[in-house]
């Protein structure tokens, strides 16, 4: 008879913060494997998403493509769609809250001042990730979504291309969320979203003289060839995300890649790519040079968008960040974009990804879910839940599953390959304050090497006793030769 392993993979999600990893013992004949989650997708309710947009004077068109894409955006949070393979229920449940903000990429120049840059001008510490408009732009669930998303479209369509052209937007980004203590923004128990929108690359500077030592003739090209110099984007990045985990932190750029980089691909490759490349190239006959572009967008009269130089940094910090997005500035229409960014937003507020894909009994899979509730609250109030106990003074109760009868409870989805999640449907979502717990098993059987007592218990279906661990396969003696 076949005996396999079972393995049991444990989530912790808080809903109030976060849950102590603990590390998991292994017994004979079973094996257990832990895996602690901390927040996950249960406790996003509340995002806060900062636009952060280039306005130097190449960014008429891209600015008025975002405008038009932002109304999407919001819909796709608010209300979530069902995209393919459609199966009847939204891709994630909705949220209950959304704040935007929008800030430029002016920083100034240090303390050079600067006019005459095709329209832009640098002044000293520029906008200094300053907040457009009215500062925070907030939605909450019942309000109307295209009244919100029309009011953050007209903040984008104002901000004009007259900022500073040594564009700083990682900086910028970073300087903006530093002034949460008085703007409140982004709230410290959010999910929150950068969307960085630009077509050059970072440039962003510690040095205030870095900008008054560059020469005349090699301002266009000073930050590429001194990108030693600039900030690194590790840096910037833990300014930017403060103590915010993966699940709290989502990372956007459109910018200056290739509009047909192929699915699937890293940002290590995306990096090593020939057009992502810094090249000093003559912007005409005698004129000064300018870094290469990495594309070049046409609309459908062939006519051009415009040109964006390789935006390395963005991609740099995007290998740092899981599950970054990163799309093509070259296009006429950042659709594609949003949707990626709203899908990749709606990944947190769905649920938690697991370690690997659990095997399925029609719409069931051997899971336990239970949710510890906060001080005061019981089972009872959820028609989902059953009493399962007592952790504490607080009330643990057992959370049905879905199938085809029930239909309100915890359900598992296998259909991201990347991202096998368990969800809970959005009438049995656990209070803030819960603690949830999933106990899932699957058969696993163990490698050459490992401990074992039996041969059911070995891929190899051979465990040597003496050594106690699986062996290979005893080799099958074959003809003599003659």
């Amino acid at each position: 008879m076949r005996i396999e392993l079972k393995v049991g993979l444990w989530l912790c999600v808080s809903l109030s913060g976060g849950c102590l990893e603990r590390q998991a013992s292994r017994l004979r004949p079973n094996v257990g494997l832990g895996q602690s989650v901390s927040v996950g997708g249960y406790g996003v309710t509340d995002v806060d998403v900062l636009f952060l947009i280039d306005d130097s004077f190449s960014m008429e068109q891209e600015q008025a493509n975002l405008a038009a894409q932002i109304p999407r955006l919001v819909r796709d949070l608010a209300s979530p769609p069902d995209l393919a393979p459609a199966d009847g229920r939204p891709d994630w449940p909705a949220m209950e809250s959304l704040r935007v903000a929008i800030a430029t990429s002016d920083m100034g120049a240090g303390t050079l001042e600067l006019g005459g840059m095709g329209g832009s001008s640098c002044s000293s510490g520029g906008k200094d990730g300053a907040l457009s408009g009215a500062g925070v732009y907030e939605w909450h669930a019942g309000d109307d979504a295209d009244a919100f998303a029309a009011e953050v479209g007209a903040v984008v369509r104002e901000i004009g291309v007259r900022g500073c052209g040594f564009e700083q937007p990682l900086a910028a980004s970073a300087r903006a969320v530093s002034r949460a203590d008085t703007t409140g923004f982004p709230r410290e128990d959010s999910l929150l979203a950068v969307v960085i929108v630009s077509d050059e690359d970072d440039c962003s500077v510690e040095s205030e003289t870095f900008f008054s030592e560059a020469p005349v003739a090699e301002r266009n090209v000073w930050c590429m060839r001194q990108r030693g110099r600039l900030t690194p984007v590790a840096t910037l990045l833990s300014q930017l995300r403060g103590r915010r985990t993966d699940e709290q932190f989502v990372l956007a750029a459109i910018t200056g890649v290739s509009p047909d980089l192929p699915a699937g691909i890293t940002a290590e490759e995306v990096l090593a790519r020939p057009e992502m490349q810094h090249v000093e190239v003559p912007e005409g006959p005698g004129s000064s040079l300018v870094p290469r572009h990495a594309c070049e967008g046409f609309g459908a009269d062939g006519e051009s968008l415009g040109r964006a130089a390789p935006g390395r940094r963005f991609v740099e910090m995007a290998a740092l960040v899981p599950g970054s997005v990163v799309t093509s500035i070259c296009t006429d229409d950042f659709g594609p974009a949003i949707e990626q960014i709203a899908h990749r937003i709606g990944r947190e507020i769905q649920g938690v990804c697991l370690a690997r894909a659990l095997p399925t009994t029609g719409e069931r899979v051997d899971c336990s879910v239970t949710v510890t509730l906060p001080a005061g609250r019981r089972c009872g109030e959820f028609a989902a839940y059953e009493a399962d106990g007592l952790d504490g003074p607080r009330a643990r109760c057992r959370v049905a599953q879905v199938d085809g009868v029930v239909t309100s409870g915890f359900r598992y989805d296998g259909g991201d390959a990347a991202c096998p999640r368990l969800s809970i449907t959005e009438d049995a979502q656990p209070p803030v304050g819960s603690v949830v717990r999933a106990e899932c098993y699957f058969d696993v059987l163990l490698e050459d090497g490992a401990d074992c007592i039996r041969d059911g218990q070995c891929a190899s279906q051979r465990c040597d006793l003496l050594a106690q661990a699986c062996a290979p396969a005893a080799s099958v003696a074959g003809p003599t030769a003659p």
